[in-house]
C-alpha cells in the first residue's frame, strides 16, 4: 500500500525501551565502524590516483564558463529574518493566548495537521471560523507559510505601479500579502488597492488586523495607522465578482483545499481557472500561483501553464523556456520524439529550513512534525502584446528573456543528487530540449553538488547532444566536467 505523501513530514517517535536503544546505538556503532573501515580500505591504495583526478576535474571545471540565473529561493534578509523571528510578538497583539492554551497548542496544531492531510473528506469548509483551528493555523501554518512565500517572492521580479488593483484570492489570514510586504520593501510605498477574498470573513477581518501589525512594526503606516496598501475584503470564493480589473491576480495554497471538493476533473478544473483569471485581469497583467509541492499541485500547475501560453503570456518563473513541460506528472502525446518528458514526476522546489525561526522549529519538533525541509510548486507569468509600448511590459519581456539572451541553454535543476554509481553524480533539470539528466564527476566542488534545488544554470551548447538518453528515464543525458 502506498504510504501518504504527508508521513514524511511526521516527526517519528523514538522507542521508550531502553534495551532496544541500546541495541540500536550498538547497531550504529558496529555500522559506523565497518563504515570506516571500508572506507579506508577503499581509499588507502587509490588516494593518489583519487587527488589526482578530482585535481583534473578542478581544473577542468575551472575553464567551463558556466552562468548562473535567479534562484528559486534566497537566503532570507537580514529585516525579513528578524521580521519572522519576532512573528510571535505580532500574532500576540492581535490573537494573545493565555497559559492554557499556548500549553495546549501543539495539539491543536497536530490536530489540524491531520484535519488538512488525512482527515481532509471530513474537514468542514469553513474551518477557520473555528476560534481554535484558526489560533493553530495561525501560530504554525502561516509561520511557515510566511518563510516559504518569502524566500521565494525575495527572488520574483513583481512588478507594481501606484494606483494597481491586485486580487489575492483564497486569502485566508492574508499570509501571501503579508510575506510579499516582507519581502519587496520596495513596493511599501507604492499605493496598492487588495481584493483579499476567502470565504471565511473571520480569517480576513484576523489578517487585516495582523498585516496592519505588521506595517506598524516595519514603520510603514501614517499617523492614523493606516498601511499605503488599502485593504479590501471580500467574503466569497474563487470566481467571485470584483468592480476593478486588476493587474495581478495570486493565490497560495487555495487550489490544494479545492482539489478534494470539486466534481471537475483536473483538465477541467485548469481550463475553468484560467477562464476566471482572464475575466479578472487588465491586458497586460500577471499571474501567480503557489501550491504545496505534491504530485497533484504540480500536475495542475502544468495544465495551467499550458492555458496561459495558448492566451498569450510569458511564464518567467519557474520555467526556463516556453515549450512543452518536462515534469507533467502524467503521460503526453507531444508528437515528437525529439522534446523527452519525465514520466510520473512533477516540478517543485526545495529548501532547507535551518535558517528558519528557531522558535517555529521548535514549535514544529513539539506538534510532533519537525521539518528539515520545505517544498512548493509556483508558476508566475505576465500576459504579452506585442504591439503594445507600455514600459512595464516591455521591462517584463525583458527580464523574462534576460535568461534566454546567452550563448547557451537556460536548465532548472528540479531533483535532489542523484548517484548512478560511486563516482558519478546527477540532477534531473527542465529545459527548452526537454527533460534532461545531467552528469558529472562526483567532486566536492562540482556545480551538481553545489548546485541547490531550483538553480537555473546555462549550459554550453556543444555539452547537449540529442541522441544520447538516459536508460530508465529517457531523459536527454548530458555530461559536463
Amino acid at each position: 500500500m502506498q504510504k501518504p505523501f504527508y508521513e514524511k513530514f511526521v516527526k517519528k517517535q523514538s522507542s521508550s525501551r531502553t534495551q532496544d536503544k541500546a541495541n540500536q546505538i550498538q547497531t550504529e556503532e558496529n555500522r559506523r565502524n565497518q563504515q570506516s573501515k571500508e572506507k579506508t580500505q577503499y581509499q588507502q591504495p587509490s588516494r593518489r590516483n583519487s587527488n589526482r583526478k578530482n585535481e583534473q576535474h578542478r581544473k577542468k571545471q575551472s575553464g567551463t564558463p558556466y552562468i548562473f540565473g535567479k534562484p528559486v529561493f534566497s537566503e532570507l534578509t537580514s529585516e525579513a529574518k528578524n521580521i519572522l523571528e519576532h512573528f510571535p510578538m505580532l500574532l500576540d497583539q492581535v490573537l494573545s493566548l493565555d497559559a492554557k492554551k499556548k500549553q495546549l497548542l501543539p495539539q491543536h496544531i497536530h490536530t489540524l495537521f491531520h484535519e488538512l492531510t488525512d482527515e481532509r473528506s471530513s474537514r468542514k469548509t469553513h474551518y477557520l471560523n473555528d476560534p481554535v483551528k484558526l489560533s493553530a493555523y495561525a501560530h504554525y501554518y502561516v509561520w511557515w507559510n510566511l518563510v516559504r512565500l518569502t524566500k521565494l517572492l525575495q527572488n520574483l521580479d513583481i512588478r507594481l505601479d501606484d494606483r494597481d488593483y491586485v486580487a489575492d484570492f483564497g486569502s485566508g489570514p492574508l499570509t501571501f500579502v503579508c510575506a510579499l510586504w516582507i519581502a519587496k520593501p520596495e513596493l511599501r510605498k507604492k499605493r496598492l488597492t487588495w481584493y483579499c477574498v476567502d470565504i471565511s470573513n473571520k480569517a480576513l477581518s484576523f489578517g487585516e488586523e495582523l498585516f496592519l501589525a505588521l506595517c506598524a512594526y516595519t514603520g510603514k503606516t501614517n499617523g492614523n495607522g493606516e498601511s499605503p496598501w488599502t485593504i479590501k475584503k471580500v467574503c466569497g470564493a474563487f470566481g467571485t465578482v470584483l468592480s476593478e480589473k486588476v493587474s495581478l491576480v495570486t493565490e497560495a495554497n487555495m487550489f490544494n483545499e479545492i482539489f478534494w471538493n470539486t466534481p471537475l476533473s483536473l483538465d477541467e478544473q485548469a481550463e475553468k481557472t484560467h477562464r476566471t483569471v482572464m475575466h479578472y485581469l487588465k491586458p497586460f497583467g500577471s499571474v501567480l500561483f503557489i501550491e504545496p509541492g505534491i504530485p497533484l499541485a504540480g500536475e495542475f500547475l502544468s495544465l495551467l501553464r499550458t492555458q496561459f501560453l495558448e492566451s498569450g503570456f510569458s511564464l518567467s518563473a519557474p520555467c526556463p523556456h516556453q515549450g512543452t513541460c518536462c515534469f507533467p506528472n502524467r503521460v503526453l502525446q507531444t508528437g515528437t520524439a525529439k522534446t523527452p518528458i519525465a514520466f510520473h514526476k512533477w516540478c517543485h522546489f526545495t529548501f532547507e529550513t535551518h535558517d528558519s525561526p528557531e522558535n517555529l522549529l521548535r514549535l514544529s519538533d513539539a506538534s510532533h512534525l519537525g521539518k528539515e525541509r520545505a517544498s512548493l510548486s509556483f508558476l508566475y507569468g505576465t500576459r504579452k502584446e506585442t504591439h503594445h509600448t507600455d514600459s512595464k511590459s516591455a521591462d517584463t519581456a525583458r527580464s523574462t528573456a534576460a535568461a534566454a539572451d546567452t550563448t547557451g541553454i537556460p536548465v532548472r535543476i528540479c531533483s535532489d543528487i542523484i548517484k548512478p554509481d560511486p563516482q558519478t553524480i546527477g540532477r534531473y533539470v527542465c529545459s527548452e530540449k526537454g527533460f534532461m539528466f545531467i552528469t558529472g564527476h562526483a567532486y566536492k566542488e562540482s556545480v551538481l553538488n553545489t548546485a541547490v534545488s531550483g538553480t537555473l544554470l546555462i549550459l554550453p551548447e556543444e555539452s547537449v547532444r540529442l541522441h544520447q538518453r538516459d536508460k530508465k528515464t529517457h531523459a536527454l543525458l548530458v555530461e559536463i566536467p
